[in-house]
């Protein structure tokens, strides 16, 4: 695992969360927090995780959305597909209501919280 650690108290051992956050704009995100990750903008609703380095054993990941205008965001989620050890992406697709793949507004930020295992136990 690359780069500065914390201990994170967790019911696995070895567990590594990657704290990520980024922000929509009109087709594309910027990233403003995750350390070793990029996140692209890949099409309407799709944005790509990816890790510069092997990360370990994904478990999966939890988010959180918030906006300046709090009512633009409900019924939004974000689902996860696997993660791809390959090419150390995780792609995420973005619904709104009427559960259609849509961006993410300027004013509108997605959190994440990627858990990792750094060992098989």
């Amino acid at each position: 695992m690359a780069g500065d650690g914390y201990e994170l108290h967790s019911s696995q051992p070895e567990t590594w969360s990657h704290f990520v956050k980024f922000v929509g704009g009109t087709t594309a995100v910027t990233k403003l927090y995750g350390p070793g990750v990029s996140v692209t903008y890949v099409s309407t609703g799709v944005v790509d995780v990816t890790w510069a380095e092997n990360p370990g054993t994904y478990l999966g990941f939890t988010f959180g959305l918030h906006a300046t205008t709090v009512s633009a965001l409900k019924g939004y989620t974000i689902v996860g597909g696997d993660y791809n050890a390959t090419t150390r992406t995780v792609r995420l697709n973005i619904t709104n209501s009427s559960f259609a793949l849509a961006d993410l507004a300027a004013s509108q930020w997605a959190m994440l919280h990627f858990l990792f295992k750094q060992t098989a136990v």
